[in-house]
């Protein structure tokens, strides 16, 4: 990362800061708060408030961060002291200034900054106000305007506790500018008069709640400002007052200049009289206009509420979990046969159910309060009259800032909701009791197809609710076409014969499954002949369709396989053949054109034919690149068709090092250096394979390793769990960070290279590995250079 420099007026800073005296003291809400404020409105995990002397920064208030200062060299804020304004980091990996900063690369990355300076009334920054997250993001343009305004309240508040220490110091001020200062911040109007009751002080919200400038509002002015209908009795009621030396308190009406409607404001005004020689009075003044208009619409909103409440039959109750305060509307109260306005205790409350009915209350109401689910119960209860009634008794939990601070919720009367829920559910069982009697699913229609009963199976079968089904049409659970079938053909039938069989449908699930099925149906007839009602017999055919259909589809699929599987074995056979002829008409010739050219190389390394010999050298090397892209070309096809079968053999280790390292150029041998960790000699390998993925990773390191810097070969082996080990490192420029998330993918390739590759090198080595259960990995890579991993498993 980059170091800045220094501001210009780094001494005058430095001054400004030591006059503050705020380095290292205790922390002090206000600064927590603003800290706070910056964390919510940006919406990042951590703020900050700090402070930069000449070697640190210091943290005078801090969210989300755990360390109470960090060195100045290491400081994102450092970077914000030299802008005029906001300054801001979106993703500080990809910022050339900030991607190796310790914070950044820690586990979780710093990823977002945004930070304002704090100006000063002199120009200087003593430190900053920023926000940081983990990962990256933009603030839109409100939050930066929000953080731009909490850094000058930051600087203001530095600034007012500057003033107040040396006030301090210095002594206090006298009280009467100790009170002139506190008027002035004060949110209400503040005034005082003389012995007589004229006002000779109001300060700044004062003078805006009469709507009176400083002069007016001295003196007996205020008065003119006073709603004509009550300027008599305000003045009368406030010189009494001022004769007996008595408080004063009065609600009255002013009108400010403007529209007669919208200057009518409603204040409170309270003086007392001042205990000092020259007597007096101080008072404050209030604007209840809002307050008094929302009451009213409050009180008219509840009446409205008992109102509406009273036509349904629906209360509303409150509990104040901290006064545990109980509150009834009217409506609760007359279904508790209470005068309304009755104000029980909780205790008189849940005395009106039975013991188990409270024990359900209770536990509703814990439950409630710890998963934060509302509540609905039908409980018995006697009222204060002794009437046995039925109760729906619902509730949630009010929170604030995740505390449960209050239960609120309704309450009616279900009586009769009950007893007609009880002799549905005697005619329920009544009715489960027939069917449960047949292991068959049962429907019964009317002579107009809609259902009378269905059986319990039926009901399982088909996922409804037996209230979703009784009284519906049967057409409404059948497919469109089952039931234009069952209305044309079947019913007539049936209402003619008094009987079908085995008629094919498709009825509709609860949840949108079709079922297929049989049925079969017998008609009841009145004495007259009438057709009353017809009893059926599902039998459910799905599964047996299913299984049908899935044999047929498995009997298509395993002809269809065998084909596949004889052309796939075809073309195996063809691409095997294929990789001979390329291994022998291709490789052979390379081999001995290479051959051929080290030959005359040697024959002309004693006579004097230097330049010949080094076109030789060079010809020779790219006739390797291209012996060695066939090797990877032919390795990657033959692993490709290989199914992952290898020979894994006791092989020498040193053997298969040797091995690798003649097969690179002459030339770079040399450069790669073996460091050996263990004593260990053989390892099992498919070492025609093992010995491809080193020489690719040897091959790779040399291209990109700089000059003639050597290339390191680290052996070493583990015994929990066995395995041998091979890093291979360089002092090359590291891997591109694009290439990184597909680096052992076939087609990468890295742009530091003079020749053009197909990028198979590393995906052969990855291959190669994979077919041995060991891995390839890259262990790290940076400016530093690049360390490869090879895992070779040598249990199991």
């Amino acid at each position: 990362m980059s170091t800045p420099p220094k501001p210009a007026d780094e001494e005058r800073r430095l001054a400004r800061l030591a006059a503050l005296a705020v380095m290292d003291t205790e922390p002090e809400p206000l600064f927590e708060h603003l800290a706070a404020l910056a964390a919510q409105l940006c919406g990042t995990p951590v703020a900050l408030l700090g402070l930069i002397d000449a070697k640190r920064q210091w943290f005078k208030a801090k969210v989300g961060l755990g360390r109470d200062e960090t060195p100045r060299g290491l400081s994102f804020c450092a970077h914000t002291l030299l802008a005029d304004g906001l300054f801001e980091v979106c993703d500080a990996r990809l910022d050339a200034r900030f991607a190796g900063h310790p914070d950044v690369l820690a586990e979780p990355a710093l990823r977002f900054y945004a930070g304002v300076p704090i100006r000063l009334d002199d120009g200087s920054h003593p430190g900053t106000l920023c926000v940081v997250d983990y990962r990256p993001r933009e603030l839109d343009e409100a939050q930066r305007e929000a953080l731009t305004r909490l850094a000058g309240a930051a600087a203001e508040a530095l600034m007012m506790r500057e003033r107040a220490l040396a006030a301090s110091r210095a002594d206090a001020l006298d009280g009467e500018q100790r009170y002139r200062v506190l008027a002035e911040v004060a949110p209400l109007g503040v005034w005082q008069t003389d012995a007589a009751g004229r006002c000779v002080y109001a300060n700044a919200a004062w003078q805006h709640i009469y709507g009176l400038g400083p002069q007016a509002s001295l003196g007996e002015g205020w008065l003119a400002a006073l709603h004509a209908d009550d300027r008599d009795s305000v003045r009368d009621h406030w010189r009494r007052c001022v004769a007996a030396g008595r408080p004063f308190e009065m609600r009255f009406r002013v009108q400010r200049p403007g529209a007669a409607g919208g200057g009518l404001r409603q204040l409170w005004a309270r003086a007392r009289p001042l205990q000092l020689p020259d007597g007096g009075f101080v008072g404050v003044v209030e604007d209840v206009t809002e307050r008094l208009t929302a009451e009213r619409e409050l009180r008219e909103s509840q009446a409205l509420l008992d109102r509406t409440g009273r036509l349904a039959g629906i209360g509303g109750w409150s509990l104040d979990l901290q006064t545990m305060e109980l509150v009834w509307s009217d409506q609760t109260c007359r279904i508790h046969d209470l005068e309304p306005g009755h104000r029980p205790s909780l205790d008189e409350a849940l005395g009106y159910y039975r013991p188990d009915a409270r024990h359900a209350i209770e536990a509703a109401v814990e439950q409630g309060m710890r998963e934060g689910r509302p509540w609905s119960l039908e409980l018995p209860l006697r009222t204060a009259a002794g009437r046995e009634i039925w109760v729906l008794a619902q509730g949630q939990v009010d929170l604030q800032d995740g505390v449960p601070v209050r239960l609120v919720g309704a309450f009616q009367d279900v009586t009769e909701h009950h007893r007609a829920a009880v002799e549905l559910e005697h005619s329920r069982q009544r009715l489960r009791a027939l069917y449960e009697s047949t292991p068959a699913l049962m429907h019964s229609v009317d002579t107009n197809g809609r259902v009378l009963s269905v059986s319990d199976r039926w009901l399982e079968r088909l996922g409804y609710r037996r209230e979703q089904v009784v009284g519906r049409p049967l057409d409404d659970f059948m497919t469109p076409e089952t039931s234009s079938q069952v209305r044309d053909v079947y019913r007539p039938v049936l209402w003619r014969d008094g009987h079908v069989d085995d008629c094919p449908v498709q009825l509709v699930c609860a949840d949108g499954r079709l079922l297929d099925a049989l049925v079969s149906a017998v008609a009841e007839f009145a004495p007259s002949g009438q057709p009353l009602r017809a009893l059926a017999l599902v039998d459910d055919i799905t599964e047996e369709l299913r299984h049908r259909a899935e044999l047929a589809q498995e009997q298509r699929m395993r002809r269809q396989i065998e084909r596949h599987v004889q052309e796939l074995d075809q073309l195996l056979h063809e691409r095997s053949e294929m990789l001979d002829v390329l291994a022998h008409e291709v490789r052979q010739p390379l081999n001995n054109a290479s051959a051929a050219l080290q030959s005359a190389t040697s024959s002309l390394a004693g006579r004097g034919e230097r330049q010949v010999q080094e076109r030789l050298t060079r010809a020779q090397a790219v006739l390797g690149q291209v012996l060695a892209g066939v090797d990877n070309t032919l390795a990657a096809a033959s692993l490709l068709a290989g199914g992952g079968r290898i020979a894994r053999l006791d092989t020498d280790i040193d053997t298969l090092i040797a091995v690798t390292i003649a097969d690179l150029p002459r030339e770079q041998r040399d450069r790669v250096v073996v460091h050996r960790h263990t004593a260990t000699r053989t390892a099992l390998m498919d070492m025609s394979l093992l010995r491809l993925a080193l020489r690719n990773l040897l091959s790779n390191a040399l291209k990109y390793a700089p000059g003639p810097s050597p290339v390191s070969l680290h052996v070493m082996d583990f015994d929990e769990p066995a395995a041998l080990q091979l890093e291979v490192a360089d002092a090359g420029p590291g891997i591109p960070r694009e290439l990184l998330p597909r680096l052992f993918m076939r087609g990468a390739r890295g742009h530091g290279g003079t020749e053009a590759t197909h990028g198979l090198g590393l995906y052969i080595v990855r291959r190669v590995m994979d077919l041995h259960g060991g891995s390839a990995e890259l262990l790290r890579s940076g400016p530093l250079g690049t360390v490869m991993r090879l895992t070779l498993p040598q249990a199991g």
